[in-house]
């Protein structure tokens, strides 16, 4: 299984306390109702922006907005759409469900247009580094905001200030981005305006299929023998009995296939730790976010069937015109025969057939053996951190260090344990 590709209350002007009152032995407030901003000077010197924090539930009654939102990103999030950051809101813990944070723009008549939305988790007082997060949970590849992109300097510039004068945070990271993106040039340009620093804390390159080009050529550049490998693995396959790849696209067939998904990955090596179907509310999300997701036609279930049954699966998401492979799941009875290697051969004929997918994002850890030597093509992800309070640089660029030291150390502790458990990283 990979990760898909791995193995693994106040009113204006007053100052709300985003969980830092942890370290002082008080508990986060629970998000009240809409906070806005109507003074300028707290939204940026933009009077054309408001800014609030949102409930669930309001949240959940802005979907129409918020998805109107996502059609006109700077950079499309699948992870941040409706039908799979509230799936993942409802139903994972209360403690691990984030803050919405909406920037409004002004509209003549007196209504309102949503511009930007920001999903957020409090400073961890375990981390010690005084730092607010983009909300980044286990089951997304991806945490860029979602900010119109006619407005996406002013947008960030507004929610930034927004935050300074509500938080006592050093900064904001926002985790898991597209590195030298057009998000990610809008953020530093937002952030030189009032002299923020902005820090990289870690980067990497994943995996991606680019629009345009013939399947096989394309997963020749990534390895001629792997092509051939796969050609071979497949005739040993077709000897066992029929062999078909066909993908579920309508809430009807998604329901169906995402039970199959369920079955397939339980019935591997995860079935004792943590498959989906182990864990109800898991379980639950994931029937949840596909369903919401097919309604709106931006979820498709591809299968690899022997004799109709199936022995590799994956769940792609959809977002603008970009795919993100978040799910695989394969049968380990054929581990010899390679069936997720076969599936994603299938998929890269079908995703280079379709113009409008500019491209599709691997999901990937980095240096993952098995994507890595099909899809050639590379896209940078990083994590961002930008400094909230004006003239306290050297306590943004202390809790940097901090930052980096943890990771350090988790870093170390899973290339211990790797050692020690004798397992093969991916």
């Amino acid at each position: 299984m990979f990760a898909p590709f791995r193995n693994t209350k106040g009113v204006a002007g007053a100052m709300v306390d985003f969980g830092l009152s942890e370290a002082r032995g008080g508990r986060p407030a629970r998000p009240g109702p809409p906070r806005l901003v109507a003074d300028n000077r707290l939204s940026g010197g933009f009077a054309a922006f408001d800014v609030a924090e949102l409930s669930l539930d309001q949240i959940d009654a802005a979907q129409g907005e918020w998805t109107s939102l996502a059609a006109r990103a700077l950079e499309p999030n699948a992870f941040f759409e409706p039908g799979f950051a509230l799936a993942a809101a409802l139903h994972f813990p209360p403690k691990a469900r984030p803050v919405f944070i909406v920037v409004w723009s002004r509209q003549p008549g007196g209504g309102r247009r949503m511009m930007g939305l920001f999903p957020i988790t409090p400073a961890n007082p375990l981390t010690g580094d005084g730092f607010i997060r983009l909300w980044l949970h286990k089951q997304a590849a991806l945490a860029t905001p979602l900010v119109d992109r006619e407005k996406a300097v002013e947008v960030l510039e507004a929610f930034l200030d927004w935050l300074e004068a509500r938080s006592f945070a050093r900064g904001i990271v926002f985790s898991r981005t597209t590195a030298d993106g057009r998000f990610h040039a809008a953020l530093a340009d937002a952030a030189r305006r009032k002299g923020r620093r902005m820090e990289i804390l870690d980067s990497y390159e994943r995996a991606a299929l680019f629009a345009g080009g013939d399947a096989d050529a394309v997963l020749a550049r990534g390895s001629r023998k792997r092509l051939n490998e796969i050609g071979r693995l497949r005739r040993r396959l077709a000897e066992m009995g029929r062999v078909d790849f066909d993908f579920a696209a309508t809430p009807e067939e998604v329901r169906g296939a995402t039970e199959e998904f369920l079955a397939l990955e339980a019935s591997g090596w995860k079935a004792g730790r943590g498959a989906l179907l182990s864990q109800a509310s898991l379980t639950t999300f994931l029937r949840s976010a596909t369903r919401l997701l097919a309604r709106e036609g931006r979820c498709k279930i591809h299968a690899l069937r022997l004799e109709g049954r199936p022995i590799a699966m994956g769940v792609l998401i959809e977002s603008q015109r970009r795919n993100y492979y978040w799910k695989i799941a394969f049968d380990e009875n054929f581990r010899s025969l390679g069936p997720g290697v076969q599936l994603v051969h299938e998929q890269t004929r079908l995703l280079l057939s379709r113009p409008e997918v500019e491209l599709t994002d691997s999901c990937a850890i980095a240096n993952h053996p098995m994507i890595d030597r099909l899809w050639p093509d590379r896209i940078g992800v990083c994590d961002l951190a930008v400094q909230l309070q004006s003239g306290r640089e050297g306590d943004f660029l202390a809790g940097c260090r901090r930052d980096l030291g943890r990771r350090r150390l988790r870093d170390l502790a899973k290339r211990a344990a790797n050692r020690l458990l004798r397992r093969k990283v991916s």
